[in-house]
């Protein structure tokens, strides 16, 4: 009985790792890498995976979706509150692509991403930070809310709307779009 239960936790998992790779590959495929001697790369990942809260119910609302399914999708907003992280995935990632590894640092707290940043004293830094990921009923189509962070006067975000396709995650659309 145990093992019915933990399949579909499972699978999300590896949903989410999936959808975490096709999100770092989409938006870091242009980033030069590193080349051996000049200035490290700029490139990091926030190592939680943010709760999504009330702000993603504005979303769902503009899909215009069955009631069934955006009441489902708002419950999964409410009730997945445990903390999570992207670190294990993300290593897991950059270790089987070491060209991406060059463009990538390691993920970093909010914290440690503002020392670096003031320590280097370069507005060139971004950090990605990747909400956890609503999967529709399907399983094959999801909304992940994803900011990109620079200082506080300088930062954008939308929610990627994502379905799996040919056993790959794509982005099909971004909604929501903001910057400051």
């Amino acid at each position: 009985m145990l093992l019915f239960c933990t399949a579909p936790l499972v699978a999300q998992n590896d949903a989410s790792t999936d959808i975490l790779e096709s999100i770092v590959r989409h938006y870091y495929k242009n980033e030069r890498p590193v080349v051996k001697g000049r200035a490290t790369q700029h490139l990091f990942v926030y190592c939680n995976a943010p709760n999504n809260n009330e702000e993603l119910f504005e979303t769902i609302n503009l899909l215009k979706l069955p009631k069934d399914i955006a009441s489902r999708l708002k419950q999964q907003v409410k009730t997945n509150t445990a903390p999570a992280s992207w670190s294990a995935p993300l290593n897991k990632i950059l270790n089987a692509d070491e060209r991406l590894r060059m463009k990538v640092n390691e993920c970093l707290s909010l914290e440690s991403y503002q020392d670096k940043q003031k320590n280097s004293g370069l507005n060139t830094h971004r950090l990605m930070i990747v909400s956890k990921p609503v999967f529709f009923p399907d399983g094959k189509t999801a909304l992940v809310k994803l900011v990109f962070y620079r200082t506080i006067e300088h930062n954008k975000g939308s929610v990627l709307h994502m379905e799996l396709q040919n056993g790959k995650w794509i982005i099909k659309q971004h909604l929501s779009e903001w910057e400051t």
